[in-house]
């Protein structure tokens, strides 16, 4: 797609911002949520988990044979989710041989890996679920995830989770529960269509549709203001990385106009548009609410920004709205490397992503007002290899560690 093409589908009314996709992409995300809700709640209360593994894997012999599915080794980092193909240039290096699995409307995130003679297949990242006692639906679900942090005494902030046709038992609850709040989807990533730092009834009713838009359940959560946003990834329960999300920002040269500065932050190769899923940087968008913060720091797109002085153009450090990611693994407190580590002990999950809230990140997370949001089955583990500063930390590589540790090869 060339320059001027991405132009006019930024500015058509079919693209929506909280997406970075069109948003005629809702209807999926509506069905996906439903599938997801229904679904994962019945395999997790009527099949065990080792007849889900052998059922898997006979529809999938049946769906190659029929020619319905096949395998390839001809993919590209264009093809694949990144944070796959991080963990296939780390596995390639230690022998192990990689398919993905294609249908006839494309590649699928589902592969094959084959290591001395034996074949494992998995979905996104080979996660070890058979060395796993709790069901996965329960991570990915924030709502169920959440009361389980609750039981276990970790730092959660005040939450309920809501349906469609539930809107006004929302907004009494957010009225209860009192300003500042946050509305999200009960699933989903990329914390699309998340509204933060909602002050007023009115806010809350926009956020709420806003969120509607893209899934029928919703979850009202307090706001914890003057903090980061860090997403840590455990894995085999011992090793972790971390980074910090920091809103989309730009630094003044004492030269440069704000406009000047975005065009040469957003034409750093690294940064893709929020459509491409190849990158795990993304160009600052120029919309209304760059345009309100910039005026509310006294600030135009032909400002001359002094030399050192370091603006904010979104709200909210969303990696689709320009954020950057900072790798901070070495800068964490040791109670707080524990409590990522104990969270995951805890859910018993050998590789998870957590969203974790606090100000200070070398604070202990004991001595400052914190919270973990969320957490995630298949983490986006590409922020770690390709973060916007910081040394790259190479979370692949001990996933391919815990590969021969557990899969019996």
């Amino acid at each position: 797609m060339k320059n001027n093409d991405k132009k006019t589908f930024f500015s058509s009314a079919y693209f929506c911002e909280s997406c970075g996709m069109s948003s005629r992409n809702h209807l999926r995300t509506w069905i996906q949520e439903f599938m997801q809700l229904f679904l994962g709640k019945m395999s997790m209360h009527m099949f065990p988990r080792s007849l889900e593994q052998i059922a898997n894997r006979i529809l999938e012999y049946i769906f190659l044979f029929f020619g319905i599915l096949h395998l390839t080794s001809e993919f590209t980092k264009q093809n694949i989710p990144i944070r796959t193909y991080c963990l296939i240039q780390e596995g390639e290096k230690r022998g192990i041989i990689f398919q993905a699995f294609q249908s006839p409307f494309g590649f699928m995130n589902y592969f094959r890996m084959r290591i001395q003679g034996k074949e494992f297949s998995f979905e996104g990242l080979p996660v070890a679920d058979f060395a796993n006692t709790r069901d996965f639906s329960e991570i990915d679900d924030k709502a169920r995830a959440k009361k389980r942090l609750m039981k276990g005494n970790f730092p959660t902030l005040q939450s309920r989770a809501f349906w469609f046709f539930q809107k006004n038992d929302a907004l009494r609850y957010g009225e209860q529960t009192g300003y500042p709040l946050v509305v999200k989807p009960r699933n989903g990533s990329y914390s699309r269509h998340t509204t933060t730092n909602i002050l007023n009834k009115e806010q809350l009713i926009s956020a709420i549709n806003e969120t509607l838009a893209y899934s029928p359940t919703f979850i009202v959560e307090s706001f914890l203001g003057n903090s980061f946003v860090f997403r840590a990834t455990v894995i085999d329960f011992d090793y972790v990385a971390c980074v910090r999300r920091t809103p989309a920002n730009v630094m003044g040269d004492g030269i440069h106009t704000v406009q000047k500065l975005i065009d040469i932050k957003n034409a750093d190769p690294d940064r893709g548009d929020p459509d491409e899923e190849t990158y795990t940087l993304f160009k600052i968008p120029n919309n209304t609410m760059t345009e309100q913060l910039l005026r509310e720091q006294g600030y135009t797109k032909q400002s001359v920004l002094p030399y050192g002085k370091k603006i904010f153009l979104q709200q909210d450090p969303f990696i689709r709205l320009g954020a950057d990611s900072d790798e901070v693994t070495d800068m964490v407190h040791p109670d707080t490397m524990t409590l990522f580590k104990d969270i995951a002990r805890y859910f018993d999950i050998r590789v998870v992503g957590l969203d974790f809230l606090c100000s200070d990140i070398q604070k202990s997370w004991k001595e400052q007002s914190c919270a973990v949001l969320e957490l995630n089955s298949l983490p986006c583990i590409e922020v770690h290899h390709f973060p916007s500063s910081g040394t790259p930390q190479n979370v692949a590589g001990k996933i391919i560690d815990m590969i021969f540790k557990y899969y019996p090869v």
